[in-house]
């Protein structure tokens, strides 16, 4: 998996607020690595959106996810749409058809 995470692009800013928007469009999961969590609240940001605002909010079972838009910088999107973190997490937003 790390091979996948060094030869994907790192997308300029604009670019990365697009590729999440079209990503989060419709999702009502975000599997986070091995995990998946129902998609409480998605924000595709934009060019008004600060480091410290929230994008993603998740829940399954006793845990909850919280992402904000300083954890996609420097973020890698692969050719499926997965999105490499720059800590090597694996992020995805799937759609009810998506997942079994």
């Amino acid at each position: 998996m790390q091979m996948m995470f060094d030869a994907a692009p790192t997308l300029p800013q604009a670019q990365m607020f697009d590729s999440l928007g079209v990503a989060m469009n419709d999702a009502t999961f975000v599997q986070v690595d091995d995990a998946l969590f129902a998609a409480d609240y998605l924000h595709a940001p934009d060019e008004f959106t600060r480091p410290d605002d929230v994008l993603v909010e998740g829940s399954r079972d006793d845990q909850e996810l919280l992402l904000l838009q300083r954890d996609f910088d420097g973020a890698r999107v692969l050719g499926d749409g997965g999105i490499f973190l720059r800590d090597g997490t694996l992020i995805r937003f799937l759609r009810p058809s998506v997942v079994h």
